[in-house]
């Protein structure tokens, strides 16, 4: 009589490292465990990224960065194309021992001048590894990112998220808050994130409440913008920063009623014969600073220039002055 065990899916089955579940299924990221999941699955096997990407449906690009994070933790090794398990340490130690030493000739080479850089750079893979091994709350902004983006971050937008935390000083918390912000505006990609967070880290939001007035400030600075579009006709136009801070300035700081933003938006098309925001923000500026509140006040004003105009031959309010000792901004869509 003939027996036979079947164990069911049990009979096709492969090995998985244990520093694999020890140390990485709380490190690494899904696209990083279905990549090595998928090798392993394969071992003996030729296959290119290629056959990875299609048989798991992702990119390119992300099954080298998964890749990249396995050879960085030292998880395997690659030469000439093969993939391979690290040698231990003890065999290394073996090698060495059985290798005649030669004489070394030691050529030092001169030092190249360090230059400044405007940002620091990024840490490595392997240094993101080692926070990530050492903090929780490093692998928690890792996985909050995930969840945020809405898809796995690569290595590249952790770095950079690393790095805004520890270059930029930007708490944990506070950087998952401003993540939120850009997901809500649709800008959810590393390079808006790592601009506003240099913003912020200027103006020192560190903290949960500074942060909080912060998105306050923003938000009512996109409504007014909003508010300014449709009285200037320009709906279809979407504001700049800049165009931003000003239409929060006018609207919010300053008060200005609709009515006089749109004056002062007439006199500037009048002026110039199309629409440039630093015009529009210096008449309002000298209205707010002479004091105009009403549409009387303004059309008086722009009458008594008018008048100066004629016999100073000299810009109602001075704005060539104005615009020669200022940076040139945007002028025209």
């Amino acid at each position: 009589m003939e027996y036979q065990l079947n164990l069911g899916a049990w009979n096709s089955v492969f090995a998985v490292p244990c520093g694999i579940v020890d140390k990485h299924l709380k490190l690494a990221g899904a696209a990083q465990l279905k990549v090595i999941l998928w090798v392993l699955r394969h071992s003996g096997e030729n296959f290119t990224v290629e056959d990875i990407s299609a048989s798991l449906s992702m990119s390119a690009a992300d099954i080298r960065d998964s890749m990249l994070y396995w050879k960085e933790t030292g998880v395997i090794c690659e030469s000439e194309g093969i993939l391979f398990p690290p040698v231990p340490k003890a065999e290394n130690k073996a090698a060495e021992e059985s290798t005649p030493v030669k004489d070394e000739i030691k050529i030092t080479k001169p030092e190249k001048p360090s230059r400044t850089v405007s940002r620091p750079e990024k840490p490595d893979l392997k240094y993101l590894t080692e926070r990530m091994q050492s903090d929780e709350s490093i692998v928690y902004l890792m996985q909050t990112a995930d969840e945020i983006f809405g898809r796995p971050t690569s290595n590249n937008d952790k770095e950079t998220l690393l790095m805004i935390h520890e270059s930029d000083g930007l708490p944990v918390e506070v950087l998952i808050m401003l993540m939120q912000y850009a997901a809500g505006l649709g800008k959810c990609n590393i390079r808006y994130i790592e601009k506003m967070a240099i913003n912020w880290a200027d103006e020192e939001v560190i903290t949960l409440e500074r942060a909080e007035q912060k998105i306050q400030q923003l938000t009512s600075g996109r409504s007014a913008a909003g508010t300014v579009q449709k009285l200037f006709g320009l709906e279809s136009h979407s504001p700049t920063e800049k165009e931003t801070v000003y239409a929060d300035r006018w609207m919010n700081l300053w008060k200005f009623s609709p009515e006089l933003i749109r004056y002062a938006y007439e006199i500037c098309v009048d002026a110039k014969g199309k629409y440039i925001p630093k015009y529009v923000d210096s008449v309002l500026a000298r209205w707010h600073n002479g004091g105009i509140e009403t549409m009387e006040q303004a059309q008086a004003d722009q009458l008594k220039g008018k008048k100066n105009t004629r016999k100073t031959n000299a810009a109602t309010y001075d704005i060539e002055k104005y615009e020669s000792t200022n940076a040139i901004f945007e002028e025209g869509f």
